[in-house]
């Protein structure tokens, strides 16, 4: 072998080791993936993840300047990882900002529809509250003048005023229950002078006193709401007639009790004396309450006991003539079994045959008739 060959031997291996290397593809592919314009969202909404993949991107660089191909290759895989993770963080940081915003929103909407909520409870207790100071004052206009009329007109009026009076008397009672002291005597002896006249053929204008009394005793019990709300903080209306609740699921007291004995299967109804409830066929031949009657007390009971600031008032129907002292005990009877299970604020009055369901003639008009009342006297409407 000739010496003289040997540098060119080297100078050749030195050539092919110096020639430019050929860049790998996936470097190329680094290239277009950072120019995207997912990339560029990236580089906003997850900037540490994007700077990451630019990083591995950087090291994919020098080492292929270095010669060393094979690092560079999986490098620059790795920053198209990189890349796609910034990708998925973004999405991530998107949808989080979407539920963010929808979160603000709703809440939002929320605080819209309480605000609407109170303003319908409002203007609604509103208008109940002119509804019933309307009721009020159109029960103490006086009644037009009217001529002598027949005996049968003349009955009908004395069987209005018997029951315009009874009402009064049952609004006048319960408005004493809830603590109002002031006008109840006088009323009350009015009442009673009242009463005394319809008894007899006296009195020509019993219906005209009968209207003005009822009114009054209607104006004390709504007075003593009043009162009552604004001494417990509640919105009232301008008349004390209703409460103004301020939240969409506030519910006034009378509509608890409502829901409540609803829900107990006692059909209650709502007047202006509060919630009632009718008991029927509750007594034996022998005056004694049935066991349904006794069931059913026991239910309203429990109801009772839960709304001490209800108290209860029974009201004693007849549908066919009864003596009082045979009402009374009725009464007596129902007071008793309440007292007995734990309800301590009973007071009963007896209406007769005053305040009829139905009128006489009506098939069944005795049964419907024939009911005692428990009436939960509401503190407020």
């Amino acid at each position: 072998m000739s010496f003289s060959r040997v540098p060119a031997v080297v100078l050749g291996a030195c050539v092919y080791a110096c020639a430019a290397q050929p860049r790998p593809p996936v470097m190329a592919q680094v290239v277009e993936v950072r120019g995207s314009p997912a990339s560029v969202e990236a580089e906003t909404w997850a900037p540490q993840a994007h700077a990451h993949a630019l990083q591995l991107e950087s090291q994919a660089e020098r080492a292929f300047e270095r010669g060393d191909a094979a690092s560079a290759s999986i490098l620059a895989e790795h920053a198209i990882a990189g890349h796609e993770h910034a990708w998925v963080l973004t999405r991530f940081a998107r949808a989080e900002r979407r539920r963010l915003d929808a979160e603000g929103e709703l809440v939002d909407q929320r605080r819209v529809l309480a605000e609407l909520h109170a303003q319908h409870q409002r203007l609604t207790a509103e208008a109940a509250g002119l509804e019933l100071r309307t009721q009020v004052a159109r029960g103490a206009l006086p009644l037009p003048p009217h001529e002598a009329a027949e005996p049968v007109r003349v009955q009908a009026r004395r069987r209005a005023a018997g029951a315009l009076a009874t009402q009064g008397r049952i609004l006048c009672v319960s408005a004493r229950l809830l603590g109002e002291r002031d006008g109840i005597a006088g009323l009350m002896s009015e009442l009673d002078q009242l009463d005394e006249q319809l008894s007899g053929k006296g009195g020509a204008n019993v219906l005209e006193t009968a209207t003005r009394l009822r009114s009054e005793c209607l104006r004390l019990i709504t007075s003593v709401r009043r009162q009552r709300a604004s001494s417990t903080g509640r919105a009232s209306t301008p008349d004390g007639s209703g409460i103004a609740d301020t939240g969409p699921e506030s519910v006034g007291p009378a509509d608890s009790l409502l829901a409540e004995l609803s829900a107990a299967g006692a059909e209650p109804s709502r007047d202006d004396r509060g919630v009632s409830v009718a008991l029927r066929n509750a007594f034996a031949s022998d005056g004694s309450l049935t066991d349904a009657a006794r069931a059913v007390l026991g239910r309203l009971s429990q109801v009772a006991t839960t709304h001490p600031d209800f108290p209860v008032l029974l009201v004693g129907h007849a549908g066919s003539p009864v003596a009082p002292a045979d009402s009374e005990r009725r009464l007596a009877t129902v007071s008793a079994e309440l007292a007995r299970l734990g309800v301590s604020r009973v007071e009963a009055r007896d209406a007769g045959q005053r305040l009829p369901l139905l009128p006489d003639g009506i098939p069944s008009a005795r049964e419907r008739n024939d009911r005692i009342e428990l009436v939960f006297v509401a503190p407020v409407l």
